[in-house]
């Protein structure tokens, strides 16, 4: 990102803040404010992404469900033995031809 680049995002910054601190992000029609605010602290990268949260029951229930169709299923290309990318991954790899399966889906 070049100097003018950056330093028009920080005017515009500036300019949203003084906005919220007026209160107009609060108005009916001024939702855009606060939207385009968190927009430009991406932009500048100011505003770090939110971490997820990590569920180990879920991630226990994945390894016991992946476990058995590991076992179930053998590689599409060479017939070789498939294992668990990581920990909690729905995802296995071919221990021969290191080719990647999806083996489980998510229910939501």
């Amino acid at each position: 990102m070049s100097p003018e680049e950056e330093n028009a995002l920080h005017q515009q910054l500036i300019k949203l803040g003084d906005m919220m601190g007026d209160g107009l992000h609060y108005e009916r029609d001024g939702q855009w404010i606060a939207r385009e605010y968190k927009a430009t602290l991406r932009a500048l990268g100011l505003l770090k992404a939110p971490k997820r949260k990590h569920n180990p029951a879920k991630t226990l229930a994945v390894d016991e469900r992946m476990a058995q169709r590991v076992k179930d299923v053998a590689c599409t290309q060479c017939a070789g033995k498939l294992k668990q990318v990581r920990s909690g991954s729905l995802k296995a790899r071919c221990s021969r031809c290191d080719t990647k399966f999806t083996l489980l889906k998510t229910i939501k």
